[in-house]
């Protein structure tokens, strides 16, 4: 699952991250946030810039507002499990607090597409 801030695959960085579909590829849930506390809340794009891209490999999308009613969001459930980052990419040692990249064996996604629920555990 690969969580980030704002557009996956904008052009313009500010409204999130500017990556290439191929670069992300091997996700299984792509999800855009636009967390308040973070004092920038991206506006989402609700299906990504590649969509289309994401629908034929079988990815799962979603949006989170956190901080919207019926929201629950707990990235400390994440971010308290040790960064495994430089484990697997040696060389991304100077992004050990920009990226974090925790395992997560065991991690179950719920959705229900008809209510618009998800569940992460």
């Amino acid at each position: 699952m690969l969580i980030g801030p704002g557009r996956w695959g904008t052009t313009t960085p500010s409204l999130g991250v500017p990556v290439h579909f191929a670069e992300l590829c091997h996700m299984t849930v792509l999800c855009e946030a636009a967390p308040k506390e973070s004092g920038i809340a991206p506006e989402l794009s609700y299906g990504s810039h590649f969509f289309l891209d994401l629908v034929e490999a079988g990815i799962f999308y979603a949006a989170l507002s956190p901080g919207e009613k019926d929201v629950i969001w707990h990235p400390e459930r994440m971010l308290d499990l040790p960064n495994a980052l430089s484990e697997l990419v040696p060389d991304a040692s100077p992004l050990d607090e920009v990226v974090h990249m925790a395992r997560t064996d065991g991690m179950e996604i719920f959705a229900d597409i008809g209510s618009q629920r998800v569940v992460c555990r």
